[in-house]
């Protein structure tokens, strides 16, 4: 999901996600010729070890969690995201969206995009949010 959401507090997570992104689509022009593709999943959250201990673990992820909509906090088995995988490179999917409500965000984030950004940085508790995670990245260093 980080390759078309915002990526606020985590954007160096959302960066190599949107990387995949471009690479995936540019693969896919360039093995065209030799008879191949290339598929990119997107997934919301997968509930791994992973997740586990950044977001779980992570009382300011929690509180950033809270301004997205219910809808899209819904964790994926990695069962679930495994099959999904296996299914798309069986079609030969471009696209491997999962869970399916991330599809119209997807396809509208060129008009969605620039209404969402705005909400996030006129949100209040958002850039509460931000002061804290740029102050405990200070304490750590």
């Amino acid at each position: 999901m980080y390759a078309f959401a915002n990526g606020v507090g985590a954007s160096s997570y959302a960066v190599a996600k949107a990387g995949v992104e471009q690479l995936g689509r540019a693969l896919r022009v360039e093995l065209a010729q030799h008879g191949a593709s290339a598929s990119v999943a997107y997934f919301g959250f997968i509930d791994t070890d992973m997740v586990h201990r950044t977001i779980d673990a992570d009382p300011l992820a929690d509180r950033m969690l809270a301004t997205y909509p219910k809808a899209l906090h819904k964790r994926l088995s990695p069962e679930a995201a495994g099959t999904a995988i296996a299914t798309g490179i069986e079609r030969r999917a471009a696209r491997i969206v999962l869970p399916r409500r991330w599809a119209p965000l997807s396809m509208l984030r060129g008009v969605l995009n620039p209404l969402v950004d705005e909400r996030l940085r006129r949100d209040p508790e958002v850039q509460v949010l931000l002061r804290e995670v740029e102050r405990r990245a200070a304490d750590l260093t």
